[in-house]
Order: structure tokens, then C-alpha cells, then sequence
């Protein structure tokens, strides 16, 4: 049995791509098992899948995985030390990045595009941001079913539908570009908060996610709404307990929020006992 771990940050398709691996994996006669990991189910969040395949025998453990034998990671930023350290000797590890990964480790190392590729194919999210959970996919089967490309073709289509055209031709672009590269030591430490966004020559990247807290990189870029405290506000600081960022707090008697941090999932809005004291606002474009 095989166990794969795939990581990323909600609203870059990471449980669609758990399901939708899951499925090729089963046409290809295996045995599987998928389900997700929700720390807070909203934009943004760190989101973590897990997947199982067995080509002999029933998949019977029912439980997450601590470690795993691969690694996907779907967000377009360094994986944190943490997160390597949970592949077993001898792994794989795929991710979303163009350049070679400066990290020497017991483990095998893959890198595709995704993020490039998925914005050439025109896949992205409501904020703009190039989804390259599909081209991922590709990647992910060259390594570890070299003939299932088709497969996950056929798995695209019965789940998308009519999206299936340009996120199947993302999966065989990621199929085709993914690279291997052996482990090589780093000249300096790879920092966890660097964002590697992988767009085009030039550009400056738009989204600085990496996979540690939401408080040490600006996820607030993440945001399609966002609470906008009024008049009724008597500071009672209910929503500075519940936001799950930390991104509310109660300072000099008034509710101050912090935009840069902050993804709008509005839990502030639910849980306020005073009626009028935020509401959600689009966010500027």
C-alpha cells in the first residue's frame, strides 16, 4: 500500500484533486481510499488530502496519515521542514515550482510548472490566481503510473464536465513538463515564507502563500469579502475570539482588523450580538 499526502491552501482545488487522483487509481485497478483534512473549510486556509492505493489487496486503515510515502504540494511556495519531514526515506515529492528545490533529503524530487501552465490554460481562481492543482495531477501520474495519463483524462471528464477540456489539457502539459531532480544540499536554508508563484518573466508575484500559519504571510490577498466594523460596534470583542487568524483583536476600546491577514470567511459577522456592527464588503478588485 502506497500513502499520499497532498497539501495546498483552500480554493487551489486540493480535495478536487485527492478525488479526481483517487479515481484514476481505481481505473487502474487499485484499491483506493481519499478524504480531506479541514482545519477551517474557507479561502485560503491551509488544507491538507489524503489518499490511499493498493493495487493487491482492500485498503483497511481508516485513519490519517502521519507519514507518507508522497508528497504533493499543490501551493506554489517552499514546504516547510515540517512537512518534508514526514516522507518516509526513500519518497517522492512533487511540487509546484520551476526552479531546483535547494534541499538535501532523504526523498526523491519532482518539480512542474503548475502554476504557469494553469495560467496558460486560461485556469484560474475568482481572485486570478492560476489554479495548478490539475497540472499537479499530471505530474503526479507520469511518476507514479506512467501509463494512466488516459486514465486521468477519463477521470477529468465524468468529474467536470463541461470543464474538462482545458483542465485535462493543463494535466497532460504537467504530465509532459514534469521534471525530476536529485536531492542536492542548500547553500543557505530554504525559507518557508518565500513566495515562489511561478508566473510569467517579469511579474510580480500576487500571492505570497506559503504552508506554515496564516499570520506569517499576507493571506489576506485571498479575500473576495471582508468585515467592515460600524457604529453599532460596542467593542465587545466576541469577534476577535472566534476569528480563526487572529486577525481581529480588541485595542483602546474599539475592534481593529487586520486586512493583511484576514480572508473573509465571515465568521466575525455570524457571531457578533450586535445586530448591524459588521457586515461583509466586496473587496476592491
Amino acid at each position: 500500500m502506497q500513502e499520499m499526502l497532498l497539501v495546498g491552501r483552500g480554493g487551489e482545488g486540493v480535495v478536487l484533486a485527492s478525488q479526481i487522483l483517487a479515481d484514476t487509481f481505481a481505473r487502474a485497478g487499485c484499491w483506493v481510499q481519499s478524504f480531506p483534512e479541514f482545519k477551517a473549510e474557507r479561502r485560503g486556509a491551509p488544507i491538507s488530502a489524503f489518499l490511499r492505493w493498493d493495487a493487491a489487496e482492500p485498503v483497511r486503515r481508516r485513519y490519517k496519515l502521519r507519514d507518507c510515502d508522497v508528497l504533493v504540494a499543490i501551493t506554489p511556495a517552499p514546504p516547510a521542514p515540517e512537512l518534508l519531514a514526514r516522507v518516509r526515506p526513500g519518497g517522492l515529492v512533487v511540487l509546484n515550482r520551476e526552479e531546483p528545490f535547494p534541499v538535501d533529503g532523504d526523498y526523491r524530487l519532482a518539480r512542474v510548472p503548475a502554476s504557469r501552465i494553469a495560467r496558460r490554460h486560461g485556469i484560474l481562481s475568482a481572485e486570478g490566481r492560476p489554479m495548478g492543482n490539475l497540472a499537479m495531477l499530471g505530474a503526479a501520474v507520469r511518476l507514479l503510473l506512467p501509463n494512466g495519463l488516459e486514465l486521468l483524462e477519463q477521470a477529468i471528464a465524468a468529474r467536470l464536465g463541461g470543464l474538462a477540456e482545458a483542465n485535462a489539457a493543463a494535466a497532460r502539459d504537467g504530465y509532459a513538463r514534469c521534471r525530476r531532480q536529485r536531492a542536492r544540499r542548500a547553500t543557505e536554508p530554504a525559507s518557508e515564507h518565500v513566495a515562489v508563484c511561478n508566473l510569467l518573466d517579469g511579474e510580480r508575484p500576487r500571492f505570497p502563500i506559503g504552508h506554515t500559519s496564516s499570520l506569517a504571510v499576507e493571506t489576506g490577498s485571498w479575500s473576495l469579502e471582508r468585515p467592515v466594523i460600524l457604529e453599532p460596534c460596542n467593542a465587545c470583542g466576541i469577534c476577535a475570539l472566534f476569528c480563526p487568524e487572529g486577525a481581529v483583536e480588541r485595542r483602546d476600546g474599539t475592534i481593529e482588523i487586520d486586512y493583511l491577514h484576514c480572508k473573509g470567511c465571515g465568521i466575525c459577522e455570524v457571531v457578533c450580538p450586535v445586530r448591524g456592527a459588521i457586515e461583509l464588503e466586496e473587496v476592491p478588485a
